[in-house]
């Protein structure tokens, strides 16, 4: 006769080994996955459709740009890995890729860093639930006219609201210093010293903290029809803490004849001015066009390198660099670029700097003296 004991344990054994596969089951019965796949095409926009059995909240997706693939992290989604091609001239393909049983990550292959937006929609009218995407060129039509006398510069406080950007200490869960904050405070003083000028007009890419991406800095820059855009930003080596000052880049000619490229495919089929520069559909003036954007952003980098120099200590500002990364801001045709790091927090002497108010305004009156001395250049060159 089997023990009171001995039917307790045969119970509670037999209900850890049957409540499991219970669940798992259960569990993967209502995880939508991706059914099928569509997208359709035209010279305005790219849409891919994903038809999913089941509704997938929006708030459990992220989304980034890495080089040129278009990434998006969906989580309560499952598929099996898919990739397909796409005909379009910004788009090349879209990969469906299952990180776990639960996640799946969708990454579409472009040309460029195109603006996107993605959005879901209800099962109606036997139709699925579906998650759609829509993909724009990155070029903003514009009618800039020519303007004397008067100038426009767009300031770019580096990263902002979920990008912190470069932290300290570095692997800290609430780190003491962030970048976002300190390009926003470097970023408003710059703008309050150029308001001074009344031929200047100054606007932010943000003024508090959120997050913009990419592709809207330059969407503001471009539809404002701005003379000089400058990004400001702190850096970070953490292999090499001795690494300091302040450096000011501009766009590599590496990445100058991509966005050439780039532009020169897209103004075959565009009958408008694309960008600030009001380009001709003729591939020759947009060609020209990137010749005068890396010239003046150079003319742009040495303005500023200059002043720098004389409102700081002249042993931490390095000089110039070219940009090799794929950085989208510096690479518009059409736009004199700048991006200026203004210390490293990594190294102990630069972090100390960059958090107090006096450095931040030594390096905001360089910074915008220097502009100053450009956008007035401007006008000397037109007058003759």
């Amino acid at each position: 006769m089997m023990k009171r004991r001995d039917f307790l344990k045969v119970i509670t054994l037999g209900g850890l080994f049957s409540i499991p596969s219970f669940d798992i089951a259960e569990a993967r019965r209502y995880i939508p996955y991706v059914k099928r796949l569509r997208h359709s095409s035209s010279s305005k926009r790219v849409r891919i459709v994903l038809d999913l059995s089941g509704k997938v909240d929006k708030k459990r997706i992220s989304d980034y740009i890495k080089h040129n693939y278009l990434v998006f992290i969906v989580k309560g989604l499952r598929t099996n890995r898919k990739k397909y091609r796409i005909h379009s001239e910004f788009a090349k393909y879209v990969e469906l890729i299952p990180l776990t049983r639960s996640k799946t990550k969708v990454r579409i292959k472009l040309d460029a860093p195109h603006r996107y937006k993605i959005f879901a929609l209800k099962a109606r009218h036997h139709k699925p639930f579906r998650l759609v995407i829509d993909i724009f060129p990155d070029f903003v039509s514009s009618n800039c006219k020519p303007r004397f006398g008067k100038r426009i510069v767009v300031i770019d406080p580096g990263h902002g609201g979920k990008d912190p950007g470069a932290v300290w200490p570095i692997h800290w869960r609430h780190p003491k210093y962030k970048e976002k904050y300190i390009t926003l405070a470097i970023a408003r003083k710059v703008k309050r010293i150029l308001e001074t000028d009344p031929s200047i007009t100054v606007i932010m890419t943000r003024n508090r903290d959120v997050f913009v991406p990419l592709l809207k800095r330059a969407e503001i820059a471009a539809k404002a029809c701005a003379d000089a855009f400058v990004s400001i930003h702190a850096d970070s080596m953490p292999s090499h803490p001795n690494c300091s000052g302040v450096t000011v880049f501009k766009a590599s000619p590496t990445l100058f004849a991509k966005a050439q490229d780039t532009a020169e495919e897209i103004a075959k089929n565009v009958k408008l001015c694309s960008d600030t520069m009001c380009w001709s559909i003729t591939p020759v003036i947009v060609s020209l066009s990137s010749t005068v954007t890396f010239v003046e952003s150079r003319r742009l980098a040495e303005s500023i390198v200059k002043r720098l120099k004389a409102n700081t200590n002249e042993n931490i500002v390095k000089g110039i660099k070219d940009m090799k990364r794929n950085i989208l801001v510096l690479k518009t045709p059409g736009r004199p670029a700048v991006l200026i790091e203004t210390g490293f927090m990594t190294n102990r002497k630069d972090r100390h700097r960059l958090v107090q108010s006096k450095y931040q305004w030594e390096i905001a009156r360089g910074i915008a003296e220097g502009i100053k001395d450009y956008l007035h250049s401007l006008d000397k060159v037109a007058m003759y």
